[in-house]
């Protein structure tokens, strides 16, 4: 396991630490995501291990350690990144709250479906990463702690990312189980990452950022995102078609 950059030095950097503010902000509003995210895949992995006999063992109970290892230090480095960007801009603490609340409402999942997500959030994950490491759109590589910070969570997200599916596959979770858990992972992703990006650019413009600078910076962000867009898509059929994709 690598060890992850330190993202204490977010309150240092300007809000387009990504080329431009809209394209930076993005990233910001996905990390705010994660800190919770992340623990339900923990509590979800982990509760699952614990109610099944026999215990998960050799490889796939290793690789369980592995996963949980890994989501523990991305929850405590986007804790600290999400820290550091309320320190930068104090009107995002409202937004930081709120977020660290989005998955109380999966809790009412049975556990199956619960796994279900995991998987689907895990692919969804990937299929990002994906896209982070094979093209320079989304991530301006311009040696930023915070650009540094994403590509290590990129990568490991691709090195682990066949777990959940595996896990999945013992728990004799069904196809349709794992498709309505994509379904349903796109969407709450989807609209909170849409709707945390607006509100941090919302806050930029309360701060004092040009309406018209940050309208132009999001309308080229759009239109350049466009093939990124359309390469996440394909991926994301692929899993739609082969829901327990990775599972072997």
């Amino acid at each position: 396991m690598t060890t992850s950059p330190h993202p204490s030095s977010v309150a240092s950097r300007s809000s387009a630490w990504n080329g431009t503010v809209v394209r930076s902000r993005f990233f910001d509003a996905l990390s705010l995501l994660l800190p919770a995210g992340e623990q339900f895949l923990i509590d979800t992995l982990e509760a699952w291990r614990s109610s099944v006999e026999p215990q998960p063992e050799g490889e796939l109970g290793s690789e369980i350690d592995r996963f949980i290892r890994e989501e523990l230090a991305h929850r405590r480095a986007h804790t600290r990144y999400n820290a550091a960007l309320v320190d930068a801009a104090p009107l995002t603490q409202p937004i930081v709250e709120r977020a660290g609340r989005i998955t109380a409402e999966l809790d009412g999942f049975s556990v199956p479906m619960k796994l279900a997500l995991v998987v689907a959030f895990e692919q969804l994950t990937s299929v990002l990463a994906k896209e982070i490491e094979g093209h320079p759109f989304l991530l301006v590589d311009e040696g930023t702690r915070a650009a540094r910070l994403w590509r290590w969570h990129a990568r490991e997200e691709l090195g682990h990312c066949h777990v959940a599916a595996r896990v999945a596959y013992r728990a004799g979770l069904g196809r349709g189980l794992l498709t309505l858990a994509l379904l349903l992972a796109t969407g709450y992703l989807g609209t909170d990452l849409l709707r945390y990006t607006c509100s941090l650019c919302r806050c930029d413009i309360r701060a004092g950022a040009s309406r018209r600078t940050m309208l132009v910076d999001t309308l080229r962000f759009a239109s350049g995102a466009l093939p990124s867009l359309m390469r996440m898509a394909r991926h994301w059929f692929a899993l739609l078609l082969s829901p327990a994709q990775g599972a072997h």
